[in-house]
């Protein structure tokens, strides 16, 4: 049976390290950010048009007419943070971290310098469900889980400083999945709660995954957190 839900705002977001082959990092070395200080993803699919063939004979008449079905390539995500974690930015946009030991504080800010962005990440975002399906027939709350399981080509956009808020805006652009069959992103980075249906695993071509779930997303942390 089909869902038919209404997806409402954006509850929590997670972001996971990777490795450069798009696997999560896990034990010492990982990192593991949720929080709620974000006001919009935005993605934007990326697609490569068919090829298209036109040919008339010798009276304009049209002989050949067909064109291509066009190809997905990425998506492109625009993230907006209103909450600034120094540590999830730096790693992000793969920048320098200013760290500290004072009153317990190891992230203070970070510095940018020239140079290509290198770090991948997974992100994770999950949206209310609106209207009368907000709850399953049990009434546990129903959720919208968005993963895009391999980030990355993360380029800052802007940042003002004005009378009134100042966001953190970033650009990211996915990469598939990675195809590795025990160490890639599997059901879900780490061995905790799962929220794609029970069976399903990301596969090597997948750029964004879309799910219903009644599994609570994880509770926002102002530290970051190993995954294991």
């Amino acid at each position: 049976m089909a869902s038919a839900v209404t997806p409402i705002k954006g509850t929590h977001y997670r972001i996971i390290k990777l490795d450069a082959c798009g696997n999560p990092v896990t034990g010492t070395g990982s990192m593991v950010v949720v929080s709620k200080g974000f006001v919009q993803v935005q993605m934007d699919a990326q697609y490569e048009d068919g090829t298209e063939f036109v040919e008339r004979t010798a009276d304009g008449t049209l002989c050949v007419n067909q064109k291509d079905n066009p190809v997905l390539k990425r998506m492109q995500l625009q993230i907006d943070f209103c909450e600034i974690n120094s540590t999830g930015a730096s790693y992000l946009a793969s920048a320098r971290e200013l760290t500290a030991n004072a009153a317990g504080i190891t992230g203070l800010g970070f510095a940018f310098s020239e140079g290509s962005p290198t770090n991948r990440y997974s992100l994770e975002v999950w949206q209310r469900v609106a209207g009368s399906g907000a709850c399953d027939p049990t009434g546990l709350q129903r959720y919208i889980y968005n993963a895009w399981p391999n980030c990355g080509a993360t380029k800052v956009g802007q940042y003002t400083i004005q009378n009134g808020r100042s966001t953190f805006q970033i650009t990211s652009e996915t990469q598939a999945a990675s195809a590795a069959p025990t160490i890639g992103w599997g059901d879900g980075p780490g061995s905790g709660a799962t929220w794609l249906p029970t069976g399903e695993v990301v596969q090597s071509l997948d750029h964004w995954l879309w799910a219903v779930t009644t599994t609570p997303p994880p509770n926002p942390s102002t530290n970051p957190t190993t995954l294991s």
